[in-house]
């Protein structure tokens, strides 16, 4: 059931190939292709110059029988044209061209992007995945990986059953001053890798009514970025960290919040990840 195209693919080492790229997955059909993008594989070429895996991006179909999902998951670089896809795509029931397949009025329609909002959006929607996989992820260690002297910080790796997710680590403008010098980057990125394994789109230990209080308390007390919740509590988890103090003074009830967290359990640990091991693997 599965459809596919031939696309021109260039490695970063320069190499150009042909490959055949799935564009529609029918997960009942294809349930290989649905582990793959769980995994990481999806998509994803040997370049025949450096033998190297060249993940291609590209718009995709999923369409999930038992759970009647039908989803558009267009690149990462597209959600800034959310709104104008969204009506292309949902409004006009249009995809790739000759990629359009009838019978798709009773599925529940939705709009993602990147294999990273399809892998969240199945967590909630795909009652067998979040079964599995939901207690797996928060089972299993998250695996830091923090980069020496490069401009990206690092990665936080969460592994399920099948499920490989990689988050990048961040450190932003407002808080540079809190990480002068290497080891003070260093300990910034530990603590905002700990609030990420708290509090992530795949695997978050708030249960409903610490998320619903998370976010009120985002409102009354704004850090006055427009940072998403998850990106917003890793941040404010390794700033309370790092400078106490100076947090509690401008966000007492975020502080209030993390303490009354931390009289809860948080099973999963965080394991430093053997910097040969690099973060294409978990993608």
């Amino acid at each position: 059931m599965a459809l596919k195209a031939t696309y021109d693919i260039r490695c970063s080492c320069g190499a150009a190939f042909a490959g055949e790229v799935y564009e529609y997955v029918f997960a009942e059909y294809d349930p290989d292709l649905k582990d793959a993008i769980l995994s990481g594989g999806f998509n994803r070429f040997p370049c025949p110059a450096c033998k190297q895996g060249v993940p291609v991006e590209n718009r995709f179909l999923y369409r999930d029988e038992k759970n009647r999902l039908w989803v558009w998951v267009c690149k990462k670089g597209e959600e800034p044209k959310r709104d104008e896809l969204a009506k292309e795509l949902i409004e006009k029931n249009t995809f790739i061209e000759g990629h359009f397949l009838d019978g798709m009025e009773d599925y529940r329609k939705f709009l993602v992007f990147g294999r990273d909002g399809l892998i969240e959006l199945l967590l909630k929607e795909d009652e067998e995945l979040k079964r599995k996989e939901g207690r797996s992820l928060k089972k299993n260690l998250a695996l830091r990986w923090i980069v020496e002297g490069n401009r990206e910080p690092g990665y936080l790796f969460l592994r399920g059953e099948k499920i490989n997710i990689s988050m990048p680590l961040k450190i932003s403008d407002a808080h540079a001053t809190l990480s002068a010098g290497p080891e003070g980057k260093k300990r910034l990125l530990k603590h905002y890798s700990q609030g990420l394994n708290i509090h992530n789109p795949y695997s978050s230990f708030l249960n409903k009514g610490f998320r619903s209080k998370w976010n009120r308390i985002r409102m009354l007390e704004p850090s006055g970025d427009s940072k998403n919740e998850f990106d917003d509590f890793a941040e404010s988890w390794a700033h309370c960290r790092v400078d106490t103090k100076g947090f509690t003074s401008r966000f007492p009830k975020r502080r209030a919040f993390f303490d009354e967290l931390k009289k809860g359990k948080i099973s999963r640990k965080i394991r430093p990840l053997n910097p040969a091991l690099t973060h294409r693997q978990f993608r």
